[in-house]
């Protein structure tokens, strides 16, 4: 039996009190595989941006479980890892596995400084350079996928094309650019190359002349992706073909489409089961990608989808089209046209779609479970992890310290003066905010 620490930040778990999809079948998979697993998400004592604790008390209690778990081998996800854990178990393996691109990171201070200690695991083929780029040796970087627990069944379908995802948060940083930037009328043009795109050439041209853009506008502090990020137009062209919008935040587009705001169900999609119930009450699923990993890279979701009996129609990836294509078609879009064209094709066809769900069933389990994903680990780290002997257990932090009560009464514990101060701060940041002050 293998001690294993796995540590991220997903703040959505605390007010849903279960653990994501990724996270859930990861686990268990573990634990199948008889390991005992210890889990900690940051979010609940942590801000986003950093891995220091500052609630002295609650150091104490993170470092004082770990010491007593006794880890023998550590996987962070994007570095979200209580500091006190990477300076008091340094001779310990440690894997950071990205799920975003490496500027999003947390304390890349930490990381360059103390580089030779970690070896890291990549979702995206295109990232490699970057890494390498910012200190880490060729001998450190392993392409590996995420996987999935997902299981095909043959229940009714209820939806006949769903979306499982985030909208994104809305960017007051943008606003403002777009608000007092003079030359709009250059980056009207641009976004209007962007989204007639047809195919990877046009891409890739435009991304060299709007990043070209973002260097002769002073582009700074503006996230470049938000202009980039088409996953609105793509649901509004299928607004007619049956959609289902699951996911969190969805409620945010209703002032901007309220149609979109209409398709969205709150019902509780979030974890290993529900996601299984949500793809197989599907008949198709569409997954497009955010901009960081565009026409490269793919998210989570893909693989569960192509685990499920639901059909997959996906933007288009250079790396999914390589892995699969001795296993399936899948079916690819570059436009909100595309995505719509395919998926009403589908709709009619469902013995070519029965075909992709299968082939794409095949694939997933010769490729994409779980136990493919820990042969692979312990030849990177020498560490076993499938052991046959005995069922392991899984550990969490924030269940044991009882973490979500405790910041909840600490928050409570203000002082009045300091709840005042904070009311009228707040007021007076709207009106600041709307001057383009701050």
């Amino acid at each position: 039996m293998t001690r294993i620490l796995l540590s991220y930040y997903k703040i959505q778990e605390i007010n849903k009190s279960k653990v994501n999809v990724f996270w859930d079948g990861l686990i268990k998979s573990l634990v199948d595989c008889g390991n005992e697993v210890y889990v900690i998400n940051t979010a609940y004592f942590n801000k986003y941006e950093t891995n220091v604790i500052m609630d002295t008390e609650i150091n104490e209690l993170v470092l004082s479980k770990i010491t007593q778990f006794d880890p023998e081998l550590i996987i962070t996800f994007n570095h979200r890892i209580p500091y006190c854990i990477l300076e008091s178990f340094k001779n310990v393996e440690t894997l950071i596995w990205d799920g975003d691109e490496l500027r999003y990171f947390c304390d890349l201070p930490y990381i360059k400084k103390h580089i030779s200690r970690y070896k890291l695991l990549s979702i995206v083929k295109g990232w490699r350079q970057n890494y390498l780029d910012f200190g880490f040796k060729k001998e450190q970087l392993n392409y590996v996928l995420p996987a999935t627990s997902v299981i095909s069944s043959d229940i009714e379908k209820t939806m006949n094309v769903s979306f499982l995802g985030s909208i994104h948060y809305f960017s007051d940083k943008l606003s403002r650019f777009i608000n007092f930037n003079n030359d709009n009328i250059q980056l009207k043009f641009l976004l209007e190359k962007y989204f007639g795109c047809k195919n990877y050439e046009d891409y890739s041209q435009f991304y060299s002349v709007l990043k070209n853009y973002q260097e002769l506008t002073n582009f700074d502090g503006t996230d470049l992706y938000h202009f980039l990020d088409n996953r609105l137009l793509v649901l509004v062209a299928l607004l007619d073909l049956g959609l289902t919008i699951c996911g969190d935040r969805w409620e945010l587009s209703s002032f901007l489409l309220p149609q979109l705001a209409v398709m969205y169900d709150k019902k509780s999609v979030w974890n290993l089961e529900e996601n299984n119930n949500f793809y197989n009450s599907s008949i198709i699923s569409i997954s497009p990608i955010h901009p960081q990993a565009q026409r490269s890279g793919f998210p989570w979701r893909t693989f569960d989808i192509m685990a499920s009996s639901a059909c997959l129609v996906s933007e288009y990836s250079s790396d999914l089209k390589e892995l699969t294509k001795n296993f399936v078609d899948v079916p690819m879009f570059n436009t909100p046209y595309e995505a719509r064209d395919l998926c009403k094709y589908l709709l009619e066809h469902p013995s070519e779609r029965k075909e992709i769900v299968d082939a794409s069933n095949q694939y997933i389990n010769a490729n994409c479970r779980w136990i493919n994903r820990f042969k692979e680990i312990e030849e990177i780290t020498g560490i076993k992890i499938i052991n046959n002997i005995k069922r392991g257990k899984a550990s969490f932090l924030s269940k044991e310290m009882n973490l979500k009560q405790k910041i909840i009464s600490r928050r409570n514990a203000l002082k009045f003066t300091d709840k005042l101060r904070y009311k009228i701060w707040k007021h007076y940041s709207k009106i600041l905010k709307k001057k383009g002050i701050i």
